[in-house]
């Protein structure tokens, strides 16, 4: 997963269900994302609902838009793992990454959009 870079807090709850955590976002894709830190264990393999807003992907489009700017998403996503230290002692695989489940088309375009720009961007 090729991620766009990002940092903001994501709120994921369980789909059917109260429960639900915060953590910080550290990347982004069209596909999903990457958390700092770890899913609770409950969350590993049920559906989630996420809720996160992305900031102006640029300085310009920031000082352009500031008021304007609707980077909020709602989706529903999965939790995925990834190995991480590979054959080293220290290999662990972390729940930390979110991958999305058919967005929605404003969702998609959202995402798409914010990912190209960041993108140019770097």
């Amino acid at each position: 997963m090729d991620l766009a870079p990002l940092c903001v807090p994501v709120e994921i709850a369980l789909a059917a269900g109260d429960e639900r955590c915060f953590r910080l976002a550290l990347g982004i894709s069209e596909t999903g994302l990457r958390l700092r830190t770890p899913l609770p264990e409950e969350m590993w393999t049920r559906p989630l609902r996420i809720r996160l807003t992305l900031p102006p992907p640029t300085e310009e489009l920031a000082r352009l838009f500031a008021e304007e700017w609707d980077g909020g998403l709602r989706l529903l996503a999965r939790a995925a793992s990834e190995v991480v230290a590979p054959d080293t002692p220290s290999e662990q695989r972390l729940w930390r990454l979110l991958v999305f489940q058919k967005p929605e088309p404003s969702m998609q375009e959202k995402l798409t959009r914010y990912v190209t720009m960041r993108s140019e961007d770097s």
